[in-house]
């Protein structure tokens, strides 16, 4: 068998079937890859976030920094390391409000009583909310700041205007 296997192999460029075997598991790899799966695992387990939310939300955190800088630079304002540090403390202080409701969240997921599932729906409410509002807050700095960067301040805040109306109207429902 592992002759027919090795047939096979050196067939389409292997030396042979561990050769083939070694192609899939890339020992090298391994020291990057699995650091990032446990981390992945962390993030979506300690924090209720999907993968691909996890990204999307570093990627607007990212958008927004830059924006920022480049918006600083086109009004000429120094840009100051305190900036920075506000922009980490608040980021810090984000990512404990949504840990600190997912893991309540979590808390009262197992509990059948009508207290339990009321706290677990006003947590779970609660999660949602703080993530939804976080985004919000970030993709409208976004849009202030290529409003500032495009010298387009008009057209940026009405978009900004019809998405603040809108939250309101749907936080008054």
């Amino acid at each position: 068998m592992k002759n027919l296997l090795n047939y096979i192999v050196t067939n389409f460029g292997f030396t042979n079937s561990s050769d083939f075997v070694c192609s899939f598991l890339h020992i090298n790899l391994l020291t990057i890859t699995l650091p990032l799966a446990g981390i992945s695992v962390g993030i979506e387990k300690y924090f209720g976030l999907e993968h691909l939310t996890i990204i999307s939300f570093g990627l607007l955190t990212f958008l927004e920094l830059l924006t920022g800088l480049l918006s600083s630079k086109v009004r000429k304002v120094k840009i100051e390391s305190k900036k920075f540090s506000r922009f980490g403390l608040k980021i810090l202080v984000w990512f404990s409000l949504i840990f600190i409701t997912n893991s309540l969240v979590m808390e009262y997921k197992q509990y059948t009583d009508t207290v339990g599932i009321l706290a677990y729906s006003m947590f779970n409410w609660l999660h949602t909310f703080i993530f939804i509002y976080i985004n919000m807050e970030y993709l409208i700095s976004v849009l202030e700041n290529l409003g500032v960067i495009t010298g387009n301040k008009k057209g940026s805040d009405t978009l900004i205007k019809v998405i603040k109306d809108k939250l309101i109207s749907f936080l008054k429902k």
